[in-house]
């Protein structure tokens, strides 16, 4: 045999190789898009089964969980999200989103629920460590859960509104329990869903249940308390005057042990330092102004979607004037929300040459540009906390060292 022959047989040996191994490779696709059609029956057919038992199970003469206009809905989330929302140990480590939050979550909406209607109103989405998902708003209740057979898999279905009549929460010792209408629809471990949001989901539920939609300082003071752990709950009552209420509490860029906490309460504004056991009290009646001036990481999509870019805060008083930076912009917002709620008029006289705010305007302070080092520091912290990725850190680096 020749080289040429030899050639040839080498040839025609790789190309029947090649010709087997893509008719394999089309083979296994093909089983691959058969069994994914199957799986993809199968999910339908459990989620089309259990939508209709979510909306057959419940008691035909119980009335609907929702019996109030998109208005009310809408001002009372808010109202809720603003007073009993916090605290937790971060704006971001909640897995509870509220309008009027809900740039937060919308950004998936569409994706992982391909009915949902922009024009319906946002209320409220709850999402466990395994993505499960539950979404309220005035139309629909939409879900994503676990499919039983395969947890590789979610069933993601709805139910209108008016099939809605109740959801309830049951917390066991291992694991956390959410139903619908009397049917089990997410189980998650305990340890994946902080208390404080088991407190939370179940009170705006009981709510929204009853139309319960005043919230007053009583209820506030109650559920801040309810939420603390007991060595932050006994600090905290350390601040407090007979009849004095809290009305907010942040732990800031911190978490459950960090060095500093805010504390609002009926009376005035407490910066506690847990690691010298110190605190600084400011009574409204002493603060000549309250202003917070936005980091210029705010050029993150996400930190002005979420509000979690840090602020300096300043509180002056007639004697002193006090920078807090351990805040995230929403939480430095609704500090200010809360001093203008609960200044008294003698405040505002002691600063005449201040313009008076206008009614629901924060008052804030012009940014000024900061050192690009100290806006990097910021970056890298908020990258650890995952707050931003690596290549949004090193995008922004890269432009703050462009200034020096």
């Amino acid at each position: 045999m020749g080289l040429k022959d030899l050639f040839k047989d080498v040839t025609d040996l790789a190309k029947e190789s090649i010709d087997s191994i893509q008719a394999d490779l089309a083979l296994k696709k093909e089983e691959q898009e058969r069994l994914r059609a199957e799986m993809d029956q199968r999910i339908k057919s459990y989620t089309d089964t259990l939508v209709e038992q979510l909306i057959s199970s419940a008691d035909t003469s119980a009335q609907p969980l929702i019996n109030a206009d998109d208005d009310a809905l809408l001002s009372f989330t808010k109202n809720f999200s603003d007073k009993l929302l916090m605290p937790v140990n971060s704006p971001v480590s909640t897995k509870i989103t509220l309008y009027p939050d809900e740039e937060k979550a919308l950004k998936n909406i569409t994706k992982t629920f391909p009915n949902y209607n922009s024009q319906e109103k946002f209320l409220l989405q709850f999402k466990d460590g395994k993505g499960q998902t539950l979404l309220l708003t005035t139309n629909n209740l939409y879900f994503k859960i676990l499919f039983p057979e395969n947890p590789s898999f979610f069933a993601v279905g709805s139910i209108p509104q008016e099939k809605l009549f109740c959801i309830t929460i049951n917390q066991g010792d291992a694991h956390c329990t959410l139903l619908v209408n009397g049917i089990t629809l997410i189980t998650t471990p305990v340890e994946e869903i902080k208390t404080i949001d088991i407190l939370t989901l179940t009170e705006y539920l009981k709510r929204l249940g009853s139309n319960d939609f005043v919230i007053d300082d009583n209820q506030v003071d109650a559920f801040i308390t309810a939420k603390l752990d007991p060595t932050t709950r006994e600090i905290v009552a350390g601040f407090l005057e007979p009849e004095e209420k809290l009305v907010y509490f942040a732990w800031g860029l911190g978490s459950l042990v960090a060095k500093k906490f805010i504390t609002c309460t009926s009376q005035k504004i407490v910066l506690y330092d847990r690691e010298l056991s110190s605190k600084k009290s400011f009574p409204y009646d002493q603060i000549v102004s309250l202003t917070t001036q936005p980091s210029t990481v705010s050029f993150l999509d996400l930190s002005l979607t979420l509000g979690m870019n840090p602020n300096d805060t300043e509180i002056k008083t007639i004697d002193a004037i006090e920078t807090i930076s351990i805040l995230y912009a929403r939480e430095a917002e609704r500090v200010i929300q809360i001093y203008q709620a609960h200044k008294p008029d003698a405040a505002t006289a002691a600063a005449p040459e201040q313009a008076p705010t206008e009614p629901g305007q924060t008052e804030t302070t012009e940014p000024t540009a900061e050192d690009p080092i100290a806006m990097i520091e910021k970056l890298a912290g908020l990258k650890e906390k995952g707050i931003i990725s690596e290549e949004e850190f090193n995008q922004k680096k890269q432009e703050l060292l462009a200034k020096l």
